[in-house]
């Protein structure tokens, strides 16, 4: 077993086999903006909740009220973190 998987409920390293996984659930699809990864790039995984909060690359179906994934293109990607960072 992997170190850093968490009692049966994800990682907080998203293994690439998940990564692939999580790409072919979306049938290649961005789920923000709908375009195909032969448009846009590789897809990567977001993480709802953050890492630094306990947020995990989780073991469930996308669709899954538990699910803390979003299957995303790198421009939705850097959309769904701007202005995080931003503090006034």
């Amino acid at each position: 077993m992997e170190s850093n998987y968490v009692k049966s409920k994800g990682y907080h390293k998203c293994p690439s086999w998940l990564n692939r996984t999580y790409r072919r659930a979306v049938n290649y699809d961005c789920q923000l903006c709908h375009k195909n990864e032969s448009e846009v790039g590789t897809l990567t995984p977001h993480r709802v909740r953050r890492g630094n909060v306990g947020g995990l690359y989780t073991i469930l179906p996308l669709n899954h009220k538990s699910s803390n994934v979003k299957v995303v293109c790198l421009n939705c990607h850097k959309l769904l973190h701007s202005g995080e960072f931003n503090r006034k």
